[in-house]
Parts: C-alpha cells; structure tokens; sequence
C-alpha cells in the first residue's frame, strides 16, 4: 500500500512540473467594437415601423456619438418628434459589451457608457440625439397647368426644361418641392416668363441648404432607347396605406393613374386618388352611389388607359349584368359606359386592364375567372374601342398555358394590335406567360422562383418605354410567409424571356422579397406601369390588400453626360 501512494504521489509531481500557467487568449486583431448606435420611438404608433428606426456609423476613435433624428416623422408630415424617450440598440464586435445597458434613454440628454472591447480594453463613450432639421432641397415636379406642359427635371445639371416650341404666355406653375423646404421667386404665386431662362432657388427645411434650378424652355435628349441606366429613384413606400388613406374596403384593391394622381378602389363604392408622385391624399372621387361589388362574392376593378382615363367594372357572376363605367377627371363623377350580360360561363371582373385611348382606339381586357367548378380555366374577354365606341365582348381563350381557377389573373395586351403579344400572369402557375396574340397560344415562359411558393403572382402590367417593352408582375401575400415582390422584365428578346424569376436574363429591377405573417385584409393586389405625358418618365406602383403595402419607383430616359 505504502508503494502505491508513493507512485502516486510522484506521478502527481511529475503532471505538476509538466504543466505552465496558461497564457491569456487575446484574438490577432481587435476591431472598433462598436460599429453603429440605433434609436427608435419607445412607444407611440411608429415605434414598431421600419421606417423609424435612426442610425449613426460610429468610427473607431470616436467617442461621442450623435444620433440624427428628423424633425417631422413622418418626413411628409407636421407632427415634431418628441425623442425624450427612445429605444437605443447598439451594434457590437464579438465579446464587447456597453455597460451600464442600453435602454429607453432620454436623447435629449448626454448619457454616458463605457465600451468593453474583446481584448479587454476599454473606452469611455457618451450617446446623444439630434433632432434635424431636412437638408433636401430638390425640386422635383415641375408643371404649368394652364399652358398643359410639364417641365422635365435634370437634377444633375439643375435644369428644368419646358418642351416647347411656340410663344408662351406668362404662367403660373405647379410644382413638389422636398419636404418642408421653400422656392424663391414663387412660381405658383406669380405668372412667370418662360420665354427666357428662369432661375429658381429651393431652400432646405434647415434653411442653409439650397439649389438653384434653371427653368429652360428646350427640348431634352433622350437615351437611344429605353430606361437610362442608374434611373432609378423610390417615390414612396408604405406599409400602412389603407389607414393613411382612409380607406376601409376589403375586397379587391385596384388602381389607376390619371395626370398627376394615382387612384386606388378597394372594389366598392370607395376610390381615392393621391398625388403620384409623393403618394399624399388629394381627395375621394365622387362615385356617385356606383357599387362595384358582386354583394359579398367579390370587388370589381379599375384601370387607367395610356391617355389619363380611367375604366370601372362591376364583378359579375355568369348569366348576371357586367357594367362598364369611365372617368375622365377625378373630380368628376363616373359615366356608364356599357351593359353586357356575362356570357363566359365564369365570374368577371377581378381584374380590367387597358391599352390605348378608350376616346379613339383601345383594348379593354377582363379577366375570367371560376371557382371548382368549371376549373381549369384558360380564357378572358376582350373589348375592342373604334373611335371612341365599345364593341360586342368577346371571349379568348390562350392554349398551352398555365390554367387558373380562382379570379386571381391577370392579362394585358402590349399595343392595341391583337395579333401582337401579350402576358398572363395568375396565382396557379405563379410565374410570368407570353402569350403570342396571333394564335394566343403561350410562346415563352418566366417560372416563379426558389422561394416563391405558395404565393400569388397574378398582376402584370406592360409597355413601350422609350422604343422599349417592359413587363412587370406582382406577388402578393396571399397566405402567411408567400413571398411579396414587384419585378420589371425587359421583353425586347423573346428567347431572353425563360428561366426564373431569380435567374432570368430578362430580369432588369426586382424589389427585396418579403415573407410575413399575421396578413391581414384581402388577397387581392395590384401592379401598375405607366409613364408620363411627354415620355420621359416610367412609374412602376405595386400595392398588395393583404399587406398594406404600396411602393412607387421612378425611371427616366433623360440624356445626361
């Protein structure tokens, strides 16, 4: 036994002179630790909005961090922010740490915390707010309603030109300014000479900041052919439009554009039209007690067509009365247009679309549609216009296509050319069809992509932009997690027009996917392209009743050096 402990005991000497103080591990490079500093409303009903959340970058020497806050929020109203209680995050390195917490802090105030970074260092820092005052000062609508012009803005060069060639008569203008800034002379308050260069100053909200616009009455290039690379510009977004529209609807959402406003209809009695441009209410068009509802089995539609008029249908089952109504101002009152007894064998009216001047030559589609029974359904009925004057409906149906059986599809005609083509989009093939109108047969195909399953891209929209065609669809949240996106496809090559939404050469913008939950409203969506009266300006809107969402991006083909 004595043998057994002393063998033991050595051994543990042994382990003992074998073993060294083990060395602190400190990583070969420690960064700034501290990457950017987040504030957003602790309570109240924006303090859950992406919108409103602001952000400061934080350099690796600095020590005193200011977050920016908007004076307005939104931007586009007059309500000032209160930031005496904001929820304050912080983005960190790997093994860093603020101490004390952060929390909800008072940014009126200085607050102090020391920064541990993962080398053990440490740094004192202190976190403030700033409310700022905007330093925009663009000008960016410009037009002169009694002379019918509008004038195209050139940022880069600060030059608004007035596509003219004749004498004008002095005017006043209308005009969109960046939020909260001011335009010195006024041109909406006196009638100016736009004969001779006109120079106009817009000063920021802050009142330091400002450009000046030289308003040129000339006639601006154009790029060889459609979209100007680098174009692009986001209008507006909203996640909660139906609310900040006052609107209360829910069967299908729909819309339009007519001169200077984007309308919108939940399918009812109930359309609002709102500034196009900045996405603010201007007003409710008088329906006149027009109903477009089909009592509780779903909402009729509206479209705009390519000269600033707009279309109404009524939703209607087979065998029952489809109306046709059309507006001209939306100040005005809707006009019935057609009756037609619905001889599809399906129900109409989910979705109308148009192409051309429904006062000289158009094509009115609407969109067929049933429900089990009969299924598989591939058709839709065309109107034609001749000089102003609608005639018989008729019935089409594509061959070879992907077949839907529920209303949610869509179809639109590139021209007013019938044996030209144009493209289908509905919720069973969720992808985006080219359809060949001289046989309507399905000639090429774009498959909905990797994580677009289950979802609803039925709403296509397209044009000729500047010598160009584009086409847009739309997928809307049609049950909890399907994705909801807008995409633009330049369809200038018909072989380009394969492979998937994620991966198609034909692909030219596509907005960030989005997968929700707790979807709320209806199914229905819409998308719409359209461009300006002088052709210098594409608008691509999409807006989804299940989500709330709608977003406007903007695209130009101005010349620029």
């Amino acid at each position: 036994m004595k043998n057994t402990i002393k063998s033991f005991a050595m051994g543990a000497m042994l382990l003992a002179a074998g073993c060294h103080e083990p060395e602190e591990l400190i990583p070969s490079t420690v960064g700034a630790g501290l990457n950017s500093v987040t504030a957003q409303f602790a309570s109240g009903e924006y303090k859950d909005d992406a919108q409103a959340r602001f952000t400061a970058t934080v350099s690796a020497d600095q020590e005193r961090i200011v977050i920016d806050i908007p004076y307005y929020f939104p931007e586009s109203t007059t309500n000032q922010v209160d930031i005496t209680a904001m929820r304050v995050s912080a983005s960190l390195d790997d093994n860093c740490f603020l101490t004390p917490k952060l929390g909800t802090l008072d940014l009126t105030q200085e607050h102090s915390f020391t920064l541990t970074r993962a080398d053990g260092s440490t740094k004192k820092i202190t976190i403030t707010g700033n409310v700022k005052k905007s330093d925009k000062c663009l000008l960016e609508t410009f037009t002169l309603p009694s002379l019918g012009l509008s004038g195209v803005i050139d940022q880069a060069k600060s030059e608004v030109s007035i596509i003219a060639l004749g004498e004008l008569a002095p005017a006043k203008a209308e005009y969109q300014l960046s939020y909260h800034a001011t335009i010195s002379p006024d041109p909406a308050a006196e009638a100016l000479d736009y004969n001779e260069d006109v120079k106009l100053t817009v000063t920021a909200f802050d009142g330091v900041t400002k450009k000046t616009y030289t308003v040129k009455k000339n006639v601006p290039g154009k790029t060889k052919s459609g979209i100007r690379e680098g174009s692009q510009k986001n209008l507006f977004v909203s996640e909660t439009f139906k609310q900040q529209w006052g609107m209360s609807g829910t069967l299908n959402y729909t819309m339009g554009v007519m001169g200077d406003y984007l309308v919108v209809c939940s399918g009812e009695s109930e359309a609002v039209y709102v500034n196009k441009l900045t996405g603010v209410k201007a007003g409710d068009v008088n329906m006149n007690g027009i109903d477009l509802k089909n009592g509780t089995n779903g909402g009729g539609a509206i479209a705009s067509d390519d000269a600033g008029h707009l279309v109404m249908c009524t939703n209607a089952t087979a065998g029952m009365n489809m109306e046709f109504y059309t507006l001209d101002d939306v100040r005005g009152v809707p006009q019935h247009k057609l009756t037609w007894k619905n001889t599809s064998g399906g129900r109409m009216g989910q979705h109308i679309s148009v192409r051309g001047d429904i006062t000289g030559n158009a094509l009115v589609t609407v969109n067929c549609w049933a429900w089990a029974s009969p299924a598989n359904w591939s058709s839709f009925v065309r109107i034609r216009v001749e000089n102003g004057v609608w005639g018989e409906p008729e019935k089409v149906t594509i061959m070879d296509c992907g077949k839907w059986n529920g209303g949610n599809v869509d179809v639109e005609y590139l021209t007013t050319d019938t044996s030209g083509p144009y493209f289908k989009a509905s919720y069973s093939t969720n992808g985006l069809e080219w359809i060949d109108g001289a046989t309507d047969t399905r000639v090429a195909f774009i498959d909905k992509g990797a994580n677009d399953g289950n979802s609803n891209f039925s709403n296509v929209s397209c044009l000729y932009f500047n010598g160009k065609p584009y086409v847009a669809v739309y997928g809307g949240s049609h049950f909890n997690y399907s994705a909801t996106r807008a995409m633009m496809f330049d369809a200038s090559d018909r072989n380009a027009f394969t492979g998937t939404f994620d991966d198609t050469a034909a692909k030219y913008y596509y907005s960030t996917p989005k997968y929700l939950s707790n979807l709320a409203g209806t199914a229905s969506c819409d998308v719409l392209l359209c461009q300006s009266a002088d052709g210098y300006f594409l608008y691509l809107y999409w807006l989804g009743g299940n989500t709330g969402f709608v977003r406007a991006e903007q695209f130009d083909c101005i010349e620029q050096q």
